[in-house]
């Protein structure tokens, strides 16, 4: 199974906690020539890389992402797909292999220009074939569950409530519960 992480929120907490809940809302449609946006090198902007730390760089990790990777990638391949900007790549790799976690993942797919964080999301699931995804974004959660992707909505503050959930979307509190709920 092909298994898609988003970062921050899910591997990565937000350093206050979730401040928003983005309200599930239409998302526009992927553009015909979605693909050709990743063939677009990364650039290199010092500038850019050295912003990208101070938002970032400093963050700490979910308590259980590391074993919850370890156990997953033993069995399944293991995406970040994120809608953090391309050019703070470095950034991340250097992240992940801090914490040890870098082994654990089979690729790193982040945002390029021209596509919404959720529009991101689902082409980088059709074209890797990703068979579920977990995220803490209700709009991308329900994005990609309209569109076939089974998916996990990272609900920290219980703030989603009792609504009720799409099709191929579930609800989860944690990493493990997140574990538990993949392998029913």
């Amino acid at each position: 199974m092909k298994i898609g992480f988003d970062f921050d929120g899910v591997l990565c907490p937000t350093p206050f906690g979730r401040l928003a809940v983005h309200a599930p809302e239409p998302v526009d449609d992927l553009p015909p020539d979605y693909a050709s946006l990743y063939d677009v090198p990364r650039s290199s902007n010092p500038l850019r890389l050295l912003a990208e730390y101070a938002r970032f760089g400093w963050r700490g990790a979910d308590k259980a992402g590391g074993d919850v990777l370890c156990e997953l990638a033993s069995q399944h391949e293991i995406f970040i797909v994120t809608g953090r900007s391309r050019k703070g790549e470095p950034l991340l790799e250097r992240w992940l292999k801090a914490r040890k976690w870098r082994d654990h993942i089979s690729g790193i797919w982040m945002a390029p220009s021209g596509l919404r964080p959720p529009q991101h999301k689902l082409a980088v699931a059709q074209m890797l074939g990703i068979d579920a995804h977990i995220d803490d974004d209700p709009r991308t959660a329900y994005h990609l569950a309209k569109h076939g992707v089974r998916s996990y909505l990272l609900d920290h503050a219980t703030a989603h409530g009792d609504a009720p959930l799409p099709e191929n979307l579930t609800l989860v509190s944690s990493l493990s519960d997140f574990v538990n709920k993949l392998k029913l």
